[in-house]
């Protein structure tokens, strides 16, 4: 399929950046039976954030506490992501004479699911096949006190310092265990850690979640 023409919506961008595309979606004319778009304003999920997410901000306002700026665009770029209104690529096919609506998509990693599924699914495959090696690895969480994890949530440069501080310390520590019960002089560490900034209720709670090797030897 090439692209044939590039459609809009009548609303202006709101954000200066490129955007990808995400499902495909046929239009009138394509066969019975083929592919079916998602249509991610009919789910619950979106109808939920669509009918709540102005009363919740102006209720946040109104507190003298408004949401994070970070926060509202989240959730906006969600309520966009695959609709066609909000614009979209339509593809044809000089075969088959077969046109394509591509909704483009919010290429956000936060909330939408659709976005932030197949990046999961993606970074996990090139974790296990390019960079961790077959030793054991193990999990940590480090959690903060409540103060320092809304200060976190707010600022990366401060969440960056912690989790330097936190690896400094759990680096020397494997190192000095590895010293202690293996004789290894000069143990090389390695982590992965991925940032949680929510928890199960969805309230503002920024914790690390660190993928650790622990085979020093």
């Amino acid at each position: 399929m090439r692209d044939r023409s590039q459609g809009r919506s009548c609303e202006p961008e709101r954000e200066g950046r490129n955007r990808t595309h995400a499902a495909v979606g046929p239009t009138a004319d394509s066969a019975p039976g083929g592919y079916t778009p998602r249509c991610p304003e009919q789910s619950l999920l979106h109808r939920i954030v669509r009918e709540q997410l102005e009363p919740f901000l102006a209720r946040a306002r109104e507190t003298g506490r408004p949401a994070p700026r970070f926060v509202e665009q989240e959730l906006r770029a969600y309520l966009r992501c695959g609709v066609l209104a909000h614009g979209f690529l339509r593809l044809h096919c000089d075969a088959c004479k077969l046109d394509r609506l591509v909704p483009f998509s919010c290429k956000r990693r936060g909330f939408c699911p659709s976005c932030g599924g197949p990046r999961m699914a993606d970074t996990a495959a090139h974790l296990v096949d390019c960079i961790l090696p077959e030793v054991p690895i193990r999990q940590w969480v480090l959690t903060l006190p409540y103060p320092l994890r809304y200060r976190c949530a707010y600022n990366a440069r401060l969440t960056s310092q912690a989790l330097r501080a936190f690896l400094r310390a759990f680096f020397a520590e494997l190192r000095r265990r590895a010293r202690n019960r293996w004789d290894v002089a000069r143990g090389q560490c390695g982590a992965v850690t991925f940032i949680q900034r929510f928890a199960t209720e969805l309230r503002s709670d920024a914790h690390r979640a660190l993928c650790a090797l622990v085979d020093l030897r």
